[in-house]
């Protein structure tokens, strides 16, 4: 976690609230736990916002202000792996896990805002007794409508706006003259949302009117009611249409969902304060949302739903399948970011389709093109893809497509060394009809077993049959991660001419952080073991600017394994250890991946041999780093003073 927080930013000013801002502060000074309590529209996310951001800006908690939103989430099952996503928390497990949540939060001194949890009571209250409880350093501030009960909790009971509303109104409206402002204020009950909506109403509409339209005090209800009837059928049509989005959306997403050109009808609704647009820190193009009671007065105007999200589903669809066919370009970092961004659609999205009979084809492709893209892997997001994948699983039945997923799930367990679902799956998918010439992701699984598990040299002809697969069928994507796991295998398990051929095939694609992972594993294996640290370096370097998490694991592998063979070994000891917390971190488990281990083993009964009873404590140092304190380390040059000269990892002697 090198983010200091994700606080959202604001496209309008805060106005009032200013004893309620400083009341929670104060008491977050001396609870864990504060939970802003009030009905709907009343602004209790405005004001955590403001709370996060006022801390932040002074630097309060050294690790940051994280904001998550739980508004949009339906399934209380996801609360884990949408609290660990939204705080940047590798989450690679196949099961939710709370352990891992509460091993990156222990020792950090951060505040958490779970924003709108009213829906998910119950789940929301044993997270956060348990975070509370194993987290010193945590501080909570919740909203909802009704308090958590959970012990320690402070409450802080949001009113409507009292002298503060007139004002609001005002700046709203972006008129110092509103006639009969104190009259709007008092008719829609002080309620901050409802403020906004009548601020935002048509020009020829006089207050006068608004006042009759609402005929006395007005529920939030009765003024929702009032804005739609401000709208014209189009513009009402597409705030109903918008409800079934889970999380905010672009231009290209409410077209789809609507089904036709919907520029002006959107831009009235954000006139009209149904609809917020902020700016995209990705594309920098604008983004919208519904805030959470417009939404949900927005799906009651909603005939059905149905066809709006088919229409979700297969716009987030083709835009994955873009993804994935795109990622190899100079533009990967941004397909990495818009899919971060787009994630809660498109989690929704695969759910929607695998849980509807006519688009599982769908949704099972979705789900295996997620991980094709790398998303899921370099986010560290890769228990959210098995969740998927497995959920496909369930509803897919028949092959070709069955056997492609089930080699696909087969692939991702192998590439973790997580043998205890791979061998299962290899096993089933052996057992359906064969395809295996042609279904490349079939022959990527035999390939990858073969590599992985029985360290063979039987699979380089299998990838090599891969990397014309993907060249006939594939993207540029594909084929060169067949070309990488290609030459890699030919590294470990063939000859020096071999694997320089191979290597030299895979350079032809450009500097990258995998290439230059591998002219270090090259030079470790068949060259000088001292040349293998500065590419190993370039590379940990890289993958770390590109936010990896899945990458930094084999750099350290790689950089412990040059480090042994050079002599450095205090600093291979420390790597060593850095590398099995990171093992436990990306859950890779480098023991069941053969041609790894087996150089692990060598440089660690090096390392061991050589420092003696030192070796404990060394490797104990390196595995208390924390992951940034760790890369630190790693990114470190070696010193002279800790080369020695040592033979190659083969024994051999050096190239002159």
């Amino acid at each position: 976690m090198t983010v200091r927080g994700n606080v959202p930013a604001q496209t309008t000013t805060f106005i009032g609230r200013r004893a309620m801002l400083a009341e929670t502060g104060a008491l977050l000074g001396t609870a864990r736990l504060v939970t802003l309590v009030g009905t709907g529209g009343i602004g209790k996310t405005r004001i955590a916002v403001e709370v996060g951001r006022g801390a932040a800006r002074a630097s309060v908690f050294q690790h940051g202000v994280w904001v998550v939103p739980l508004a949009g989430l339906k399934d209380p099952a996801q609360l884990l792996r949408t609290v660990a996503a939204e705080l940047r928390i590798v989450d690679n497990s196949p099961d939710a896990c709370l352990w891992r949540l509460v091993e990156s939060l222990y020792d950090k001194h951060l505040m958490l805002v779970l924003d709108g949890c009213e829906h998910l009571l119950e789940s929301v209250r044993h997270l956060v007794h348990h975070l509370l409880r194993d987290c010193e350093g945590l501080t909570i501030l919740t909203t909802s409508r009704e308090p958590l009960g959970v012990y320690g909790e402070r409450l802080v009971r949001v009113p409507p706006l009292g002298e503060d509303a007139v004002p609001l109104l005002r700046e709203r409206a972006a008129d110092d003259g509103v006639p009969e402002a104190a009259a709007l204020c008092r008719a829609v009950n002080g309620l901050p949302l409802a403020i906004e909506l009548v601020a935002a109403r048509p020009a020829e509409t006089s207050s006068a009117d608004v006042l009759d339209q609402l005929d006395g005090e007005a529920a939030l209800e009765r003024v929702f009611e009032w804005a739609a009837r401000q709208c014209t059928d189009e513009e009402r049509r597409l705030w109903a249409t918008l409800s079934v989005l889970p999380a905010d959306f672009d231009l290209a997403a409410a077209e789809s969902v609507a089904g036709e050109d919907v520029l002006e009808p959107l831009a009235a609704l954000v006139r009209g304060s149904i609809v917020v647009a902020t700016t995209s820190p990705v594309t920098r193009q604008t983004r919208y949302r519904l805030l959470d009671t417009v939404s949900q007065f927005g799906a009651r105007m909603l005939t059905s739903a149905d066809e709006p999200l088919r229409r979700h589903a297969l716009h987030y669809s083709a835009f994955v399948d873009e993804a994935a066919r795109s990622w190899r370009s100079p533009d990967e970092r941004l397909w990495l970011g818009r899919l971060r961004e787009e994630w809660p659609n498109i989690r929704a999205a695969v759910g929607y389709a695998l849980e509807t009979p006519d688009l599982a084809e769908t949704g099972t492709v979705m789900a295996m093109n997620l991980q094709r893209s790398r998303f899921t892997s370099v986010a560290g997001l890769l228990g959210q893809a098995r969740d998927l994948l497995a959920a496909a699983r369930k509803v897919v039945t028949e092959p070709p497509l069955l056997t492609s997923l089930l080699a696909h799930c087969a692939c991702l367990a192998l590439a973790q060394g997580d043998l205890a679902a791979a061998i299962p799956l290899m096993n089933e998918v052996r057992a359906l009809p064969r395809m295996t010439k042609v279904d490349r992701h079939l022959v990527l699984a035999e390939a990858t077993h073969l590599f992985f598990v029985a360290g063979s040299s039987d699979c380089v002809p299998l990838y090599a049959h891969v990397v014309e697969l993907c060249r006939e069928q594939a993207s540029a994507g594909d084929t060169y991660i067949a070309e990488l796991m290609h030459a890699t295998a030919v590294c470990f398990l063939m000859d020096a001419d071999m694997a320089a051929t191979g290597l030299i095939g895979l350079e032809t694609n450009g500097v990258n952080a995998w290439g230059l992972w591998l002219r270090a594993l090259y030079e470790l294996l068949h060259g000088d073991p001292a040349q293998a640290h500065p590419p190993a370096l370039e590379a940990l370097r890289m993958q770390l600017a590109h936010g990896d998490t899945w990458g930094p694991a084999f750099s350290l592998w790689l950089l412990a394994c040059a480090c042994a063979e050079t002599g450095a070994h205090d600093r291979a000891a420390r790597l060593l250890g850095a590398l099995r917390s990171q093992e436990r971190v990306a859950r890779i488990s480098f023991a069941n991946l053969s041609p790894f281990h087996q150089l692990l083993e060598r440089a660690d009964r090096n390392v061991r041999r050589v420092l003696g009873d030192d070796y404990q404590v060394i490797t104990t140092l390196g595995q208390d780093l924390r992951q940034e304190q760790a890369m630190e380390f790693a990114l470190e040059p070696v010193p002279d003073s800790e080369r020695r000269p040592s033979r190659g990892v083969s024994g051999r002697p050096r190239r002159s």
